[in-house]
């Protein structure tokens, strides 16, 4: 009864958008338009607004211009993509739960349908013990996974007919996890059921251990990076581009601080001349002090910018010196937001459940999306299938052989993360 998910899977990866009368190309998300994240008509948030512009006709920008102009148009376009990410991803995550829905409902009836037709032949006596073991077999595969959606019927069957409760197996599930851990880290994981409280669920606990292991991990490296550095002789005098590079981190530290002080000075709600301008007041340094916490430079040239406290020649065309120091922010800025399109995709593939074969992309999504309906479909097909034979009773024997046969077989074509019955 067993369906396979790896043929659509595998056709995934040379396989023409299936939604669309012309194949789309498969691409970057990065790559694609993103829908824009600044409000329509308010082009002075996006951090071209702060470029540089040349004094008059014919006029060149000094390279120190470009480059700080260059950084500002590669934040925008990281945002943008963020944005994209963020919006593509909960766009989908919309789709996926509104197409399986039904299909899952379907899904779970045949289960039920198919357990309450084998519960009785757990104890027919007209059946061989391998056909009976196999029958309460699936039964608590089926109600196992009827009682984690919170079936507590299901659970209660499920310890009836099991060697081992739902509890056990869990508990079970945990220790082999912390032994792995305790194994690989070569320190004792503890038991996080203390700590969690009795409320916290099996994923819970699991969660909690994995964050332990990744505490530890970290821990270690840094001891070692600690002995390591302790190891090593007298350092040497830095070079000439290590010095040039320490330099211009210093005097970007410096510009951000200056900022950041002028703001703090020229918004403080004290120095309001009505309630109206204390409150956008106390608005603005809010934002100014968020934006100094992550170091997010743009926003504070833009709140600068708004509150109207940049000399205008100053900003027309600012001082060389101070356009590097500005440039090395942005350029952190823009590390920073590379790592925040990064996480952002990764949280949203892992929201999905995004297979391997497939890119998070549109094309990509929409094959994902498209094989599992297809997969959820056949899988019910399956069921129903099976409840036909089952229900017939004169191919019940042969019926629970192939399946007993099929549960001994080891399959490698699939393998999934998520523990799913064997081959039923």
């Amino acid at each position: 009864m067993a369906t396979k998910k790896t043929a659509s899977r595998r056709r995934a990866a040379a396989q023409d958008d299936l939604f669309g009368d012309t194949p789309a190309p498969e691409q970057d998300a990065s790559a694609e338009a993103a829908p824009s994240a600044v409000p329509a008509g308010d082009a002075s948030a996006d951090a071209r607004s702060l470029q540089v512009l040349a004094e008059g006709a014919g006029a060149a920008l000094t390279p120190a211009a470009k480059a700080y102009n260059r950084e500002l148009a590669r934040i925008d376009k990281l945002k943008a993509q963020i944005a994209q990410t963020d919006t593509l991803g909960s766009t989908y995550q919309t789709a996926m739960q509104q197409l399986l829905a039904p299909l899952h409902t379907r899904r779970d009836a045949g289960r039920r349908a198919l357990l309450a037709l084998l519960v009785p032949h757990i104890t027919d006596k007209r059946l061989s013990k391998t056909q009976r073991d196999t029958a309460r077999a699936i039964v608590c595969t089926f109600a196992a996974v009827l009682a984690a959606d919170g079936d507590a019927e299901m659970a209660r069957l499920h310890d009836e007919l099991s060697p081992q409760t739902l509890a056990e197996k869990a508990q079970q599930e945990r220790t082999s996890f912390a032994q792995m851990f305790s194994d690989v880290l070569g320190e004792e994981i503890a038991a996080p059921e203390a700590a969690a409280g009795e409320e916290a669920s099996h994923e819970d606990l699991i969660m909690r251990m994995f964050a332990q292991a990744q505490a530890k991990m970290q821990e270690q490296k840094e001891q070692y990076e600690q002995e390591k550095a302790a190891r090593k002789k007298k350092p040497r005098k830095p070079t000439a581009a290590q010095q040039r590079a320490e330099a211009a981190q210093q005097d970007a530290e410096t510009t951000l601080r200056a900022i950041f002080r002028q703001l703090a000075s020229a918004l403080h709600p004290d120095r309001a001349a009505s309630e109206d301008e204390r409150r956008r007041k106390t608005d603005l340094m809010a934002t100014a002090n968020r934006a100094y916490q992550d170091k997010d430079i743009v926003a504070l040239l833009q709140i600068q910018r708004d509150a109207a406290l940049l000399d205008p020649a100053q900003a027309q065309l600012p001082p060389e010196k101070r356009l590097q120091a500005l440039t090395q922010l942005l350029k952190q800025q823009v590390q920073e937001l590379e790592r925040e399109r990064y996480a952002r995709q990764q949280h949203w593939e892992h929201a999905l459940d995004l297979g391997l074969d497939y890119r998070f992309s549109e094309a990509g999504l929409r094959r994902w999306l498209q094989d599992l309906q297809e997969e959820e479909e056949a899988e019910c097909e399956a069921l129903e299938h099976d409840i036909e034979l089952v229900r017939e009773g004169k191919r019940l024997k042969s019926w629970l052989n192939e399946q007993h046969r099929l549960s001994q077989e080891p399959d490698f074509s699939d393998i999934d993360i998520d523990i799913l019955p064997p081959r039923w």
